[in-house]
């Protein structure tokens, strides 16, 4: 049975702070509500990583101005580029039955990115099995996200097993 970190963004109306809500409901899954902090949300996931064998970190960001998900390949610190070590293809596969799906390879300049970037640096530095892929989904005006997060669920059900 795998274990899987799911983390999100604190704000009321963040959407994956919504996200994380409905998953919870599920309780199969570790959830993360992350600090809108730089210092404060990289010390919560690591604490998080570091407590648990996790084989999974889902994270989740809101961006605004879009209607698709975007499955984010690189976080970085603005000199070094960190990579998911996801597979994030069976994922896509996944996710395009039900919504447009785009990869990025710039996961922002902001708390996503930096999130990012920590938690892939963490676990490469540390040699740790855990994979770890981020994903921004459009803020709740632009998603039926109660529908989202059944998908979601549906999909970690699948990796549970495995």
């Amino acid at each position: 049975m795998k274990n899987i970190l799911c983390t999100g963004f604190k704000g009321k109306l963040n959407s994956s702070n919504i996200l994380l809500y409905n998953i919870i409901k599920s309780n199969k899954i570790d959830c993360l509500y992350i600090e809108n902090d730089f210092n404060k949300s990289e010390i919560q996931l690591i604490e998080k990583i570091k407590s648990n064998k996790y084989d999974f970190v889902f994270s989740f960001g809101q961006k605004p101005i879009i209607k698709s998900i975007y499955i984010e390949k690189i976080g970085t610190n603005g000199l070094e580029k960190m990579e998911t070590n996801y597979n994030y293809i069976e994922l896509i596969s996944f996710l395009e039955k039900y919504y447009k799906i785009k990869i990025s390879e710039n996961a922002g300049k902001y708390l996503c990115n930096n999130i990012y970037y920590k938690g892939l640096n963490y676990i490469y530095n540390n040699n740790l099995k855990t994979k770890m892929v981020f994903i921004h989904i459009p803020k709740i005006n632009n998603i039926d996200i109660k529908y989202f997060s059944k998908i979601v669920i549906g999909y970690f059900e699948g990796i549970i097993k495995e």
